[in-house]
């Protein structure tokens, strides 16, 4: 049982660290992206 539990808590430990590294890279990419709402843009919109 101990073996199994060591396991599972490796697996868990595997895991919290690859979404740690996930979000460490997703923040160091998108370190300059736009924060809020969209651009606006000075283009008019198409008349329907």
């Amino acid at each position: 049982m101990k073996g199994f539990l060591k396991f599972i808590s490796s697996l868990a430990a595997l895991f919290a660290a690859a979404v740690g590294a996930l979000l460490v890279v997703d923040r160091v990419l998108n370190k300059n992206r736009i924060k809020g709402d969209y651009l606006e843009c000075d283009t008019p919109e198409e008349e329907k």
